[in-house]
């Protein structure tokens, strides 16, 4: 089942897209935060910015780290494309050193800014290491790294944002000869003569940053973007401790070697500068957190509201199980109406498999399938039809078998027969033996007659007198043929 979102209210705004607070609705009611990058109406159905999100999102899916934010979902709907991220409590680096400055705060604590130019480094190296489902790597540049596009969070973690404008292999928009793209203020010297920009790019950007942070200022400032552009490109850069006296010359070693013009004097990688801060004292997450919470308080407050104030729909035991049903059922099936009290307080005719029960205390557990509740109920009816048909058969063959004695013809002319129907075994007789097939008697046959033997007169001088047994009166039936009484075996 595909999860529907609501926009719930605007958050930031860019060059080409805004940034709104939503939520995603799934099923069984589960609901989520998130954030939804969406491209501004006028840009909507321009070929070029379409394809710029869509790459975003193809990239930044590929990119799993904590330092990275997440990409969740990209979905179209009337008429533009929507990129739905994790939503993050804090805010960008640069409204949160704007804010500081405002109440008089314009430095960013050493430990701190050391411990959100690493969390970036990470990110940044996990972007340029990425690779796609083949294993290639996709040799990621992010080419816009600055203060806005890193997010601080009140858990610490600071997280790289906005692949829009990243440089990758396998994206359907690509950068034009001579095109440049980014803040001039955060460029690398060869991204603003035009030239191919490599992960040493972001290195630069990041050493930028990182000079910002322990002075409290910007590193190049100008009246216009064109004189922005001819400060970067002269690549004079001062030390941060001439600015701040407080910052250590190891700090100064790395921001130079970062900051170079050169590309032959700069890290190679992430890693590379990644490993010279690593070995200076940073704060932790809490830290971090602590110092960024009161900064990012008004507009967590905001936030806060917009989601109060949206109506939040939820889902009742009855709701979840019909979720449970749909998804067994056949998917071309219309959904099942949504439940409320009066369709539970409800008699239902006939149950259902999409219909609950009403609510009960204890623990809910998956419905057992129809076929395997029915099967103990057809064994044990099973088992009875046998047993029965057993017990029918056995009293069947008996009372065939006395009807056969009790009504047999008699002739007077035949005393011996029936002086040897009424002697023990061992008394000798002289009637033929029974001619009776070995292969056709059973235990029913041998044991039938026996009851209806009478019991032998005592010894007398006249000749013997049978006494008729009257018929017991029973109801017809008709004798199962494998109980039958071979006639054979009585004279």
């Amino acid at each position: 089942m595909a999860a529907s979102y609501t926009i719930l209210g605007r958050i930031a705004k860019g060059g080409m897209a805004s940034v709104y607070l939503g939520r995603m609705t799934a099923s069984a009611g589960f609901t989520r935060i998130v954030a939804i990058k969406r491209l501004h109406p006028e840009l909507a159905s321009d070929n070029e910015f379409v394809a710029m999100l869509v790459d975003e999102a193809r990239l930044a899916g590929r990119i799993r780290h904590p330092n990275v934010i997440d990409t969740l979902d990209l979905f179209a709907d009337d008429g533009a494309f929507s990129l739905v991220l994790e939503y993050i409590e804090g805010d960008a680096l640069s409204a949160l050193t704007k804010r500081a400055r405002m109440a008089g705060e314009p430095l960013v604590p050493q430990r701190v800014a050391l411990s959100i130019v690493v969390g970036a480094l990470r990110g940044l190296h996990a972007a340029h290491e990425a690779r796609g489902e083949d294993g290639t790597p996709l040799g990621i540049v992010h080419r816009d790294v600055s203060p806005q596009n890193i997010l601080v969070g009140v858990d610490g973690v600071p997280r790289v944002i906005d692949f829009g404008i990243a440089k990758a292999s396998g994206r359907m928009m690509t950068t034009r000869p001579g095109e440049v793209r980014g803040k001039f203020s955060y460029m690398a010297p060869e991204q603003l003569q035009g030239r191919p920009v490599t992960r040493q790019a972001d290195v630069y950007a990041a050493g930028v940053v990182l000079w910002e942070l322990l002075t409290g200022a910007r590193l190049f400032t100008g009246d216009d973007a064109r004189a922005v552009c001819a400060a970067v490109l002269r690549g004079e850069i001062a030390m941060p401790s001439t600015v701040m006296p407080s910052v250590s010359p190891e700090l100064d070693a790395i921001v130079a070697r970062a900051t170079a013009r050169d590309v032959a004097d700069r890290y190679l990688t992430a890693s590379d500068m990644l490993a010279d801060l690593e070995k200076l004292e940073r704060a932790s997450d809490d830290e971090v957190g602590a110092w960024a919470r009161p900064w990012a308080a008004e507009r967590l407050n905001e936030r806060q509201k917009l989601i109060d104030s949206a109506p939040s729909s939820r889902s009742s035991l009855v709701d979840v199980m019909n979720d449970l049903a749909r998804s067994s059922s056949d998917p071309a099936l219309p959904p099942a109406p949504p439940s409320s009290s009066a369709d539970l307080a409800a008699p239902s005719p006939e149950p259902s498999s999409s219909t609950l029960p009403l609510p009960f205390s204890g623990p809910v557990r998956p419905a057992s399938s129809a076929s395997w509740a029915k099967t103990p109920v057809l064994l044990v009816g099973a088992a009875a039809v046998l047993v029965l048909g057993v017990i029918g058969v056995v009293a069947g063959a008996r009372a065939t078998g006395r009807a056969h004695v009790a009504e047999g013809p008699s002739a007077p002319s035949q005393p011996a027969a029936a002086s040897t129907l009424a002697a023990p075994p061992s008394a000798p007789s002289d009637a033929p033996a029974a001619d009776v097939p070995a292969d056709t008697a059973t235990p029913l046959e041998s044991a039938a007659p026996a009851e209806a033997v009478s019991t032998p007169a005592p010894a007398s001088t006249h000749p013997p007198t049978k006494v008729r047994r009257a018929p017991p009166k029973r109801r017809p039936r008709t004798p199962s043929p494998a109980a039958t009484i071979d006639p054979r075996a009585y004279p």
